[in-house]
Formats: C-alpha cells, sequence, structure tokens
C-alpha cells in the first residue's frame, strides 16, 4: 500500500525532466520571439503603426532573457538576494525521515512553479506591450509573476527574509536550516 511519503518520493523523482522540459520550453519561446522581434522590426521600419518601440524592446528582452535563462535567473537571484546561487539547506530539528522527503519534494515543487512563474511573467510582459498600446492591468500581472518566480526560485531565502521580518527565525531554524 503506497503512502503519501512514497507518492510524493514518486513524483519528486519527474522534476528533472520537468525542469529540462520548462528550459526547452523557454528556448522554445526565445526562438519565437527572436524571429517575431525582426518581423517587428520590419514592420516599424515600412512605417507601419502596429509595431510600437516597446513592443520591439520587449520581446527583444523576452528573446535574451529566454534563450540565457540560467544566466537570467542568477542575475535575478543576485538582485533580490544578493547571491547568484539557490540557497541549500538541512532540515530542523523538528523534522522525522519521511517528513524530510515530504518537505524536500515540496520544495522542489515550489522552486518548479517560481520558474514556471518566472516563464510565464515574461511571456505576459511581452503581451502587455505587444497589441500596439501597452495593457497596464497585465503589465502588473507581468511583473507580479516575474518577482513571484524569482521569490518562488529561491523559497529558502525568501522564507529567510520573511521570518525576519516577522521576528520567526527561531521557528524557521526549527523547521529548516538555511545553508545546511
Amino acid at each position: 500500500m503506497p503512502t503519501a511519503s512514497s507518492l510524493l518520493e514518486a513524483f519528486g523523482n519527474n522534476f528533472p525532466g520537468l525542469t529540462q522540459f520548462l528550459t526547452m520550453l523557454a528556448y522554445g519561446i526565445g526562438l519565437w520571439s527572436g524571429v517575431s522581434t525582426v518581423c517587428l522590426l520590419q514592420r516599424r521600419l515600412r512605417s507601419d503603426g502596429s509595431a510600437t518601440l516597446g513592443a520591439i524592446i520587449v520581446r527583444a528582452a523576452l528573446c535574451a532573457t529566454c534563450l540565457y535563462l540560467p544566466t537570467a535567473v542568477s542575475s535575478a537571484q543576485e538582485t533580490f538576494f544578493a547571491s547568484p546561487t539557490i540557497l541549500s539547506y538541512s532540515v530542523g530539528s523538528a523534522v522525522s525521515a519521511p517528513g524530510h522527503i515530504v518537505l524536500d519534494v515540496v520544495i522542489r515543487f515550489v522552486q518548479l512553479v517560481g520558474l514556471w512563474a518566472f516563464l510565464w511573467g515574461g511571456v505576459l510582459l511581452n503581451r502587455a506591450h505587444g497589441r500596439g498600446h501597452y495593457d497596464p492591468g497585465l503589465g502588473s500581472k507581468a511583473v507580479a509573476h516575474l518577482v513571484g518566480g524569482i521569490f518562488c526560485i529561491n523559497i529558502i531565502a525568501a522564507l529567510q527574509m520573511v521570518a525576519q521580518s516577522f521576528g520567526l527565525e527561531d521557528l524557521l531554524n526549527y523547521l529548516l536550516v538555511a545553508g545546511g
């Protein structure tokens, strides 16, 4: 009879493949946006009013971000957390052996969702500028996805930041020890 812990462990074994899929998807989005940038630039040079300069710049930035995804994530980590690497952790004294498996899978799942949110934020930002006029609702949603994705990718540092803000460091260290 499978337990919840064994099911989560089996689910966690698929994460490397899912991460590779998201990276492949990012490269595809980057190639598409590069070709689309060139097409928009040609339309702009022909004095066609449908291609704005903002749309061209955002689409070129999306191309660069997706084609250089590891570097983009590292730069965003450096900007938000003053370290280009994702923090490691060790379990605290309150976590049992099955709890360690569950905690590891949950943290890796949050990091995977963060990578997806980061990519989706870039696509939303592109869509906010790509329709000839800037859509402020879509633009703010895109920025929220980008920032939230970075916080989820480095969930350990984000948890430390929240714990220090509210004085909950002891509780966090009881469950997770950052840098372990």
